[in-house]
């Protein structure tokens, strides 16, 4: 009985010519139309879906590594009085806080951060086996460099070291020769931002 039914439909719809009636090819039409926009913006909304969750996730890693690197400047230079006011020798707690640093580093800072703390290690290593060539001023300038990198990273607030050893240093003026080429060497050698450079 149904299928008698909608076989009279589909009859009554096509027309003496064989042709289909304007009625089914709207309803056809229609149809057509709504399944593309349904596909369309499953599309859509698949694709916006991707790049919210690829965006947030990017935004936990950025806070997890601005969370780790914060502190860091201050850390370094800290670290960097202490060796300052002792003596020649690191002690065991400077060296454990060093390797803190480190570890820090590599595991959260950026490139030019990792490279910086990369090289002060090489040539802390290097400085062991021949203290004679232990370049005072490039170690400073290493240190300085190290803070005014991560700083940048953290902040986007690009400063000169030259602030820090002015204020830090009684004697910087009679030694910024020494220091302008140890501080801008590095900053070629590891290709810094050129305000790193000191003028």
């Amino acid at each position: 009985m149904k299928y008698t039914y909608l076989l009279n439909v589909a009859t009554e719809m096509v027309n003496v010519n064989g042709s289909m009636s304007d009625e089914l090819k709207g309803a056809i039409i229609t149809a057509l139309v709504t399944g593309i926009i349904s596909i369309i913006g499953f599309i859509m909304t698949n694709v916006s879906m991707k790049r919210s969750f690829m965006n947030e996730l990017k935004k936990q890693r950025d806070d997890i590594a601005l969370e780790k690197m914060s502190e860091m400047p201050y850390v370094v230079l800290q670290l960097m009085d202490k060796m300052m006011e002792d003596s020649e020798e690191a002690n065991d707690s400077e060296l454990e806080c060093f390797k803190e640093i480190m570890n820090t580093i590599y595991s959260y800072g950026s490139e030019k951060a990792i490279e910086l703390v990369s090289l002060m290690q090489k040539e802390n290593y290097e400085g062991n086996a021949n203290t004679n060539n232990s370049d005072h001023y490039r170690i400073m300038s290493l240190f300085v460099l190290l803070a005014t990198q991560i700083k940048y990273d953290v902040t986007e607030i690009s400063v000169s070291p030259e602030l820090w050893f002015q204020m830090r240093m009684t004697d910087y003026f009679e030694n910024k020769s020494e220091i302008k080429n140890a501080n801008n060497r590095l900053v070629d050698e590891l290709k810094l931002k050129k305000d790193f450079k000191i003028e």
